[in-house]
């Protein structure tokens, strides 16, 4: 694939994963039990925002396309995060609105 629609499917991902899923509540529990106090965030797991653009980083570091160009498109995929992970928020009680009419 080219490293345009990987970026934008890493992207994808990761604001489903951090965001959407729950996996960061949960992951934040058990440091919070494990260390004895709240811990609300641990940046930048704990950010879409942070995740998208380390993780999209990591990728161009690791199969050597590295270029302003792609870092540009890295950097606008992170400012869009929050409206990806609402568009997903969305779309997600869409689908259950209309199941839940059937």
């Amino acid at each position: 694939m080219n490293p345009w629609t990987d970026l934008l499917l890493l992207s994808l991902v990761v604001v489903w994963i951090v965001d959407v899923s729950g996996w960061t509540d949960t992951w934040l529990g058990w440091l919070s039990r494990w260390l004895g106090h709240t811990v609300r965030e641990v940046k930048p797991f704990s950010c879409s925002t942070c995740m998208t653009w380390w993780t999209g980083i990591i990728y161009l570091l690791s199969t050597g396309r590295f270029c302003i160009p792609l870092v540009a498109y890295v950097a606008g995929l992170a400012f869009l995060a929050f409206p990806i992970s609402q568009l997903f928020i969305f779309t997600r009680e869409i689908l259950l609105k209309w199941t839940r009419t059937k």
